[in-house]
């Protein structure tokens, strides 16, 4: 009977044992998982917030196109429940004058059961050369998302012929502008064996092979960027 006790406390302590390095392994798999999704595989080249981007610009057919961020104050849409349906409200004001009252509006005490909505302050982008237009800010957006995050794949020092990475006459020159500073690059080739973008700065003869695409996608003309009034680009 001891004998049976002292296996069966033996085998409750080795079960024990067994659950605690399951529990164990079991962290340290998650936590390997983690830092390995952490990891980068490659060079930042940029990382930031989209909202701290206050400018960029690239070029397109020639010609260069330059978005600003900037705050507008949008007055909020009063709903039609609020409005007085038919003369109801004046035929009440009239009532209560003719009993010698005075209503909430005339004595402007704001007692009154109407309220204001208070203005909404919300960040555009506006076209630098004409600010008046309305563009279409989810274009806009998506461009300016390709600034949050550019890692080079392949980092190509002491580069002599620029040209063999399509950046001697680069297809394109963006430029982002935010609170840590301003970030210029040409824009070269594409390598489909790879599926990155060969970028550079002006000037420098390093190429880094990106994955972020600087070519599609922006490629609008100002045209292809307005909006209409149905909420359509043109």
């Amino acid at each position: 009977m001891k004998r049976q006790g002292r296996n069966f406390i033996i085998l409750v302590a080795v079960l024990a044992v067994l659950a605690a390095g399951y529990l164990l392994l079991s962290r340290y798999n998650r936590d390997r998982r983690e830092q390995e999704t952490d990891q980068v595989d490659g060079e930042v080249l940029l990382e930031m917030d989209k909202e701290d981007i206050l400018r960029f610009s690239y070029v397109y057919d020639g010609e260069t196109y330059v978005f600003e961020k900037t705050e507008v104050t949008v007055e909020p849409q009063e709903s039609e429940d609020a409005a007085p349906s038919g003369g109801e409200t004046e035929t009440a004001g009239e009532t209560q004058a003719g009993g010698g009252t005075e209503t909430d509006a005339e004595t402007g005490d704001g007692s009154g059961t109407g309220s204001e909505s208070e203005p909404i302050v919300e960040s555009r982008w506006v076209y630098a050369a004409d600010p008046s237009l309305n563009l279409m800010q989810s274009r806009i957006n998506a461009m300016a998302n390709k600034f949050t995050r550019v890692i080079a794949k392949q980092t190509i020092t002491d580069v002599t012929d620029l040209s063999q990475y399509g950046l001697e006459e680069p297809c394109n020159v963006v430029r982002c502008e935010s609170a840590q500073g301003s970030y210029t690059y040409n824009v070269g080739d594409y390598n489909s064996v790879g599926s990155v973008y060969y970028i550079c700065e002006p000037g420098s003869d390093t190429v880094y092979a990106v994955t972020t695409s600087f070519s599609s996608g922006m490629d609008y003309s100002l045209e292809e960027l307005l909006e209409q009034e149905n909420g359509e680009a043109q």
